[in-house]
């Protein structure tokens, strides 16, 4: 099964649009998580329905300057059991078809401000505890020298909480 995680800053933009369209025509995923959307649930539901009209879409508004998450899925290897969400994060749980059990697959946004903060309460929640999860989105810190780009080529300090939760949940 393949998941696509796309930070698209503005889906309601054509060439956002189109973008994620040639993504969804060449890359066959049965999961998308989508970030970074900048626009409301009603328009950006009418959006990701027209480029795939047989999925399933559950979609988070705005929240900061950046925000609105969004999960798409293929009902047909995908049957939803729950959606969630909250400040930074949305969530779903399902049965895939093609796993033959329960997967939880969880988007987050993370915040570029009180990003300590936010990371101890969302790692505090039973959201993210699961067997068999699907975690992305835009984390928002870089946890080694190869993630680091352009002028801040240095490791960010709070990425010993990521690392720490990753290795606890045998995660990569």
């Amino acid at each position: 099964m393949k998941w696509l995680s796309f930070n698209c800053r503005g889906l309601a933009i054509s060439p956002k649009n189109l973008a994620l369209r040639i993504l969804f025509e060449s890359e066959p995923v049965e999961i998308i998580i989508l970030q970074e959307m900048l626009g409301l649930v009603d328009h950006i539901y009418c959006v990701l329905q027209s480029l795939k009209p047989e999925w399933n879409f559950q979609s988070l508004d705005v929240m900061g300057r950046s925000g609105g998450l969004a999960l798409g899925f293929n009902p047909c290897t995908i049957h939803l059991k729950a959606c969630w969400g909250g400040a930074g994060f949305i969530g779903m749980d399902n049965f895939s078809i093609y796993f033959g059990m329960d997967l939880r697959i969880v988007n987050i946004y993370g915040p570029f401000h009180n990003k300590e903060a936010f990371w101890n309460h969302l790692l505090n929640l039973s959201i993210i505890n699961s067997d068999n999860i699907i975690l992305g989105g835009d984390l928002n810190f870089s946890i080694g020298f190869g993630e680091s780009w352009g002028t801040n080529s240095e490791v960010d300090p709070l990425s010993y909480i990521i690392e720490k939760f990753l290795e606890e949940h045998h995660l990569m």
